[in-house]
Protein backbone atom coordinates (compact mmCIF):
# COMPACT_ATOMS: atom_id res chain seq x y z
CA UNK A 1 0.00 0.00 0.00
CA UNK A 2 2.90 2.36 0.82
CA UNK A 3 4.30 2.14 -2.72
CA UNK A 4 0.83 2.38 -4.25
CA UNK A 5 0.10 5.61 -2.37
CA UNK A 6 3.38 7.17 -3.46
CA UNK A 7 2.69 6.07 -7.04
CA UNK A 8 -0.77 7.68 -7.00
CA UNK A 9 0.70 10.95 -5.70
CA UNK A 10 3.55 10.89 -8.20
CA UNK A 11 1.29 10.25 -11.19
CA UNK A 12 -1.10 12.98 -10.03
CA UNK A 13 1.70 15.55 -9.84
CA UNK A 14 3.27 14.38 -13.12
CA UNK A 15 -0.03 14.67 -15.00
CA UNK A 16 -0.72 18.08 -13.45
CA UNK A 17 2.66 19.32 -14.71
CA UNK A 18 2.06 17.76 -18.11
CA UNK A 19 -1.29 19.55 -18.42
CA UNK A 20 0.51 22.92 -18.56
CA UNK A 21 1.31 21.99 -22.16
CA UNK A 22 -2.41 21.63 -22.93
CA UNK A 23 -3.61 24.95 -21.56
CA UNK A 24 -3.65 26.67 -24.96
CA UNK A 25 -5.34 23.80 -26.78
CA UNK A 26 -9.05 23.94 -27.67
CA UNK A 27 -11.64 22.07 -25.59
CA UNK A 28 -11.79 18.34 -26.27
CA UNK A 29 -12.68 15.15 -24.44
CA UNK A 30 -8.99 14.19 -24.24
CA UNK A 31 -8.08 17.55 -22.72
CA UNK A 32 -10.89 17.10 -20.19
CA UNK A 33 -9.54 13.69 -19.18
CA UNK A 34 -6.05 15.10 -18.76
CA UNK A 35 -7.38 18.04 -16.74
CA UNK A 36 -9.51 16.01 -14.34
CA UNK A 37 -7.19 13.06 -13.70
CA UNK A 38 -4.73 14.78 -11.31
CA UNK A 39 -7.40 15.73 -8.75
CA UNK A 40 -9.23 12.45 -9.33
CA UNK A 41 -6.04 10.67 -8.27
CA UNK A 42 -5.84 12.90 -5.19
CA UNK A 43 -9.39 11.83 -4.32
CA UNK A 44 -8.34 8.20 -4.79
CA UNK A 45 -5.31 8.82 -2.56
CA UNK A 46 -7.51 10.34 0.14
CA UNK A 47 -9.89 7.37 -0.03
CA UNK A 48 -7.05 4.84 0.14
CA UNK A 49 -5.55 6.52 3.20
CA UNK A 50 -8.88 6.44 5.03
CA UNK A 51 -9.12 10.25 5.12
CA UNK A 52 -12.44 11.85 6.16
CA UNK A 53 -15.17 11.42 3.58
CA UNK A 54 -15.61 15.18 3.37
CA UNK A 55 -12.09 15.47 1.93
CA UNK A 56 -12.88 12.80 -0.66
CA UNK A 57 -16.17 14.57 -1.45
CA UNK A 58 -14.49 17.98 -1.77
CA UNK A 59 -11.90 16.58 -4.17
CA UNK A 60 -14.51 14.65 -6.16
CA UNK A 61 -16.60 17.80 -6.52
CA UNK A 62 -13.45 19.56 -7.72
CA UNK A 63 -13.07 16.88 -10.40
CA UNK A 64 -16.65 17.53 -11.50
CA UNK A 65 -15.97 21.28 -11.57
CA UNK A 66 -12.81 20.73 -13.61
CA UNK A 67 -14.74 18.66 -16.12
CA UNK A 68 -17.40 21.34 -16.54
CA UNK A 69 -14.94 24.22 -16.82
CA UNK A 70 -12.95 22.32 -19.45
CA UNK A 71 -15.66 23.30 -21.93
CA UNK A 72 -16.81 26.68 -23.19
CA UNK A 73 -20.24 28.25 -22.73
CA UNK A 74 -22.39 29.60 -19.93
CA UNK A 75 -24.09 26.30 -18.98
CA UNK A 76 -20.71 24.61 -18.49
CA UNK A 77 -19.45 27.58 -16.45
CA UNK A 78 -22.53 27.63 -14.20
CA UNK A 79 -22.26 23.86 -13.64
CA UNK A 80 -18.58 24.25 -12.76
CA UNK A 81 -19.39 27.12 -10.43
CA UNK A 82 -21.99 25.00 -8.63
CA UNK A 83 -19.61 22.05 -8.30
CA UNK A 84 -16.81 24.15 -6.82
CA UNK A 85 -19.26 25.96 -4.53
CA UNK A 86 -20.24 22.58 -3.10
CA UNK A 87 -16.55 21.63 -2.89
CA UNK A 88 -15.74 24.74 -0.83
CA UNK A 89 -18.67 24.04 1.48
CA UNK A 90 -17.37 20.49 1.95
CA UNK A 91 -13.93 21.85 2.86
CA UNK A 92 -15.49 24.33 5.30
CA UNK A 93 -17.48 21.50 6.90
CA UNK A 94 -14.28 19.43 7.09
CA UNK A 95 -12.43 22.19 8.96
CA UNK A 96 -15.38 23.19 11.15
CA UNK A 97 -14.92 20.70 14.05
CA UNK A 98 -11.32 21.90 14.51
CA UNK A 99 -12.01 25.62 14.27
CA UNK A 100 -10.67 27.85 17.03
CA UNK A 101 -11.95 31.43 16.44
CA UNK A 102 -9.38 32.71 18.92
CA UNK A 103 -6.64 31.89 16.42
CA UNK A 104 -7.96 34.55 14.02
CA UNK A 105 -7.60 37.34 16.56
CA UNK A 106 -4.73 35.94 18.60
CA UNK A 107 -2.33 35.51 15.69
CA UNK A 108 -1.17 38.61 13.79
CA UNK A 109 -0.59 36.83 10.49
CA UNK A 110 -3.91 34.95 10.63
CA UNK A 111 -5.77 38.16 11.51
CA UNK A 112 -4.08 39.97 8.63
CA UNK A 113 -4.73 37.11 6.21
CA UNK A 114 -8.40 36.97 7.23
CA UNK A 115 -8.85 40.67 6.44
CA UNK A 116 -6.99 40.23 3.14
CA UNK A 117 -9.41 37.46 2.18
CA UNK A 118 -12.42 39.57 3.15
CA UNK A 119 -11.24 42.71 1.36
CA UNK A 120 -10.04 40.80 -1.73
CA UNK A 121 -13.35 38.95 -2.02
CA UNK A 122 -15.35 42.15 -1.60
CA UNK A 123 -13.28 44.07 -4.14
CA UNK A 124 -13.42 41.22 -6.65
CA UNK A 125 -17.20 40.90 -6.38
CA UNK A 126 -17.56 44.66 -6.74
CA UNK A 127 -15.45 44.67 -9.91
CA UNK A 128 -17.35 41.70 -11.35
CA UNK A 129 -20.89 42.87 -10.57
CA UNK A 130 -21.55 44.57 -13.90
CA UNK A 131 -19.30 42.47 -16.18
CA UNK A 132 -20.86 39.26 -14.80
CA UNK A 133 -24.34 40.42 -15.82
CA UNK A 134 -27.00 37.86 -14.97
CA UNK A 135 -24.33 35.66 -13.40
CA UNK A 136 -23.53 38.33 -10.79
CA UNK A 137 -25.65 36.77 -8.04
CA UNK A 138 -24.35 33.18 -8.55
CA UNK A 139 -20.80 34.56 -8.61
CA UNK A 140 -21.47 36.51 -5.39
CA UNK A 141 -22.81 33.37 -3.68
CA UNK A 142 -19.72 31.51 -4.81
CA UNK A 143 -17.54 34.29 -3.43
CA UNK A 144 -19.17 33.96 -0.01
CA UNK A 145 -18.62 30.17 -0.12
CA UNK A 146 -14.90 30.39 -0.89
CA UNK A 147 -14.50 33.12 1.75
CA UNK A 148 -16.16 30.82 4.31
CA UNK A 149 -13.77 28.03 3.31
CA UNK A 150 -10.73 30.31 3.53
CA UNK A 151 -11.65 31.69 6.96
CA UNK A 152 -12.38 28.17 8.21
CA UNK A 153 -8.94 27.02 7.04
CA UNK A 154 -7.32 29.99 8.77
CA UNK A 155 -9.06 29.14 12.04
CA UNK A 156 -7.55 25.66 12.40
CA UNK A 157 -4.19 25.23 14.12
CA UNK A 158 -2.13 23.54 11.35
CA UNK A 159 -0.66 26.02 8.86
CA UNK A 160 -0.99 23.92 5.70
CA UNK A 161 -4.77 24.44 5.28
CA UNK A 162 -4.20 28.21 5.43
CA UNK A 163 -1.64 27.92 2.61
CA UNK A 164 -4.04 25.81 0.56
CA UNK A 165 -6.86 28.29 1.10
CA UNK A 166 -4.65 31.23 0.05
CA UNK A 167 -3.68 29.45 -3.16
CA UNK A 168 -7.32 28.57 -3.89
CA UNK A 169 -8.40 32.19 -3.39
CA UNK A 170 -5.62 33.41 -5.70
CA UNK A 171 -6.56 30.85 -8.33
CA UNK A 172 -10.26 31.66 -8.27
CA UNK A 173 -9.62 35.42 -8.27
CA UNK A 174 -7.44 35.04 -11.36
CA UNK A 175 -10.07 32.79 -12.96
CA UNK A 176 -12.76 35.44 -12.36
CA UNK A 177 -10.52 38.09 -13.94
CA UNK A 178 -9.90 35.82 -16.91
CA UNK A 179 -13.59 35.01 -17.34
CA UNK A 180 -15.15 38.46 -16.95
CA UNK A 181 -12.52 41.19 -17.22
CA UNK A 182 -9.96 40.06 -19.84
CA UNK A 183 -10.55 39.56 -23.55
CA UNK A 184 -9.76 36.03 -24.83
CA UNK A 185 -7.04 37.34 -27.16
CA UNK A 186 -5.38 39.59 -24.57
CA UNK A 187 -1.61 38.94 -24.12
CA UNK A 188 -2.08 38.53 -20.35
CA UNK A 189 -4.03 35.31 -20.97
CA UNK A 190 -0.74 33.53 -21.67
CA UNK A 191 0.26 34.18 -18.04
CA UNK A 192 -3.15 33.91 -16.39
CA UNK A 193 -3.88 30.33 -17.46
CA UNK A 194 -0.67 28.78 -16.06
CA UNK A 195 -1.09 30.81 -12.85
CA UNK A 196 -4.68 29.60 -12.40
CA UNK A 197 -3.80 25.97 -13.03
CA UNK A 198 -0.64 25.98 -10.90
CA UNK A 199 -2.19 27.63 -7.85
CA UNK A 200 -5.32 25.47 -8.09
CA UNK A 201 -3.44 22.15 -8.25
CA UNK A 202 -1.09 23.25 -5.48
CA UNK A 203 -4.11 24.11 -3.30
CA UNK A 204 -5.75 20.73 -3.86
CA UNK A 205 -2.47 18.90 -3.21
CA UNK A 206 -1.83 20.85 0.00
CA UNK A 207 -5.36 20.23 1.29
CA UNK A 208 -4.98 16.53 0.52
CA UNK A 209 -1.65 16.18 2.30
CA UNK A 210 -2.75 18.40 5.20
CA UNK A 211 -5.66 16.08 5.97
CA UNK A 212 -4.60 12.67 4.63
CA UNK A 213 -0.87 13.04 5.33
CA UNK A 214 2.06 11.54 3.47
CA UNK A 215 2.32 7.77 2.95
CA UNK A 216 3.92 5.95 5.84
CA UNK A 217 5.17 2.40 6.11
Amino acid sequence: MYLLLWAVLAVSVALAIHYFRWLKRPASHLRTVLKTTPVLLLALYAALTGAPWLLVAALALGVLGDACLAYEGEPAFVAGLAAFLASHLAYAALFWPSIDPGLLVGSAWRYTAAWIFVVLTGMTLLMLWRPAGRLAIPVAVYGVAILAMALSALAVKPILPSAGAALFVMSDTALAIQKFLVKPDAPVMARLKPFIWGTYLAAQLIFTLAIAGLPSV
